[in-house]
C-alpha cells in the first residue's frame, strides 16, 4: 500500500499516459472505493478532476512557453479533440486556450498544496489524538437540514447550514442526547457516487439524534445511520482548524493504518458543551471502517 505522496508522484509521472480510476487504484494497493475516498479527502478533488486539472495546468504552461499548435497540446494532454480540450480549459481558467496564450494573467492556476506549517503546528500542540480509539456503534437516526456542497467550497456549512438547524431546533421531535441544557449534535457527510466513481460534490447534514419512527419537520430530512465500526479521532480547537485534523486523518493516518474504509457516512459529533470558536473545545470525527488492520508493506 502506497503513501499518498507516492500515488500523487505516480500520477504526475504518467499524466501523458492513460490514467484510469482502476489503474491508479491498483497502483495504490487499495480497493477502488477506499482509494477514491481517501484521495478526494486529501486533495479536495475526485481523482478524475485532479488528473484533468493537472493536465490542464501543464497545458497552460505549454501554451505560454511554446509555439505548439493548440491541437497538439490538446492531444498530448489526453484530450480526443481540440473542441473538448477548449471546453475543459475554459471551464477551469475562464478563457479559451488562444485567449490564455495571448494574456499575461494566470487565470488562477490551481496546484496541489504540500503539507503546511499550519498542519505541523496543529499536530505539535495536540490538536488531534494521533492514534484513534475504535468503537462499534449500533444503528440510529438523525433529523437535520442538508445540502449538497462542492469540495473546497464548504464555507456555507458553518455560515448557513448550522444556523438553519439552530433556528429550527425546537421543531425537531423526540430528540435524544441531551446533556444539561443542550444536545449532542451531528454532522453527517454522505458521498455521492455515479458509475462507481466518487463525485466532486457531497451531501452534508447538520442534525440531532432522534427516536426511531420520528417524522422530520418540513424541509428537514430523516437520516438512517446503520450499525458500523469506526475509528474515532478527537479534535481539539475551533472549527477553523478542523480541516487540519481532516488532513492528518486522510493524508497521514489512513494510508498507514491498514484499514479499509466502509461505504458509509463519516460523522462529526459535537458535544453539548462544544463552542466553535473555543480553542479548548473538543469534538470527534468518526471514520467508518470495514476491516481489521493489516501490516502495511506486506
Amino acid at each position: 500500500m502506497k503513501p499518498i505522496i507516492d500515488i500523487i508522484n505516480h500520477i504526475e509521472d504518467n499524466l501523458q499516459a492513460e490514467l484510469t480510476v482502476r489503474s491508479v487504484s491498483e497502483y495504490s494497493g487499495y480497493s477502488s472505493h477506499h482509494f477514491q475516498k481517501m484521495f478526494a479527502a486529501v486533495t479536495g478533488l475526485s481523482l478524475g478532476s485532479y488528473i484533468r486539472r493537472r493536465r490542464l495546468t501543464k497545458a497552460a504552461a505549454k501554451l505560454r512557453r511554446s509555439s505548439e499548435r493548440i491541437i497538439e497540446i490538446a492531444l498530448d494532454s489526453g484530450f480526443e479533440s481540440q473542441e473538448s480540450f477548449t471546453r475543459a480549459f475554459k471551464t477551469m481558467f475562464g478563457a479559451n486556450p488562444n485567449e490564455y496564450r495571448k494574456s499575461d494573467s494566470d487565470f488562477g492556476l490551481r496546484n496541489l498544496e504540500a503539507m503546511t506549517a499550519g498542519l505541523i503546528s496543529h499536530l505539535r500542540r495536540g490538536g488531534i489524538d494521533m492514534k484513534p480509539r475504535y468503537e462499534t456503534r449500533g444503528d440510529f437516526y438523525v433529523i437535520g437540514v442538508g445540502k449538497i456542497f462542492e469540495r473546497g467550497k464548504t464555507e456555507e456549512i458553518g455560515d448557513l447550514l448550522w444556523p438553519r438547524l439552530i433556528k429550527r431546533f425546537e421543531e425537531i421531535p423526540n430528540k435524544r442526547g441531551k446533556d444539561g441544557d443542550f444536545y449532542v449534535t451531528y454532522g453527517v457527510c454522505k458521498e455521492i457516487w455515479k458509475d462507481n466513481q466518487i463525485q466532486d460534490h457531497f451531501n452534508y447534514y447538520a442534525g440531532v439524534e432522534v427516536e426511531k419512527g420520528s417524522v422530520p419537520p418540513q424541509d428537514m430530512e430523516l437520516i438512517y445511520i446503520p450499525a458500523q465500526k469506526y475509528a474515532v479521532f478527537t479534535h481539539r480547537g475551533g472549527i477553523k482548524d478542523l480541516s487540519l485534523t481532516n488532513q492528518y486523518i486522510w493524508g497521514t493516518w489512513l494510508p498507514q493504518s491498514g484499514y479499509e474504509l466502509a461505504p458509509a457516512s463519516d460523522l462529526e459529533i459535537y458535544p453539548a458543551a462544544f463552542r466553535p470558536d473555543d480553542h479548548d473545545s473538543e469534538m470527534e470525527l468518526w471514520i467508518p471502517l470495514v476491516s481489521a488492520p493489516q501490516v502495511v508493506g506486506q
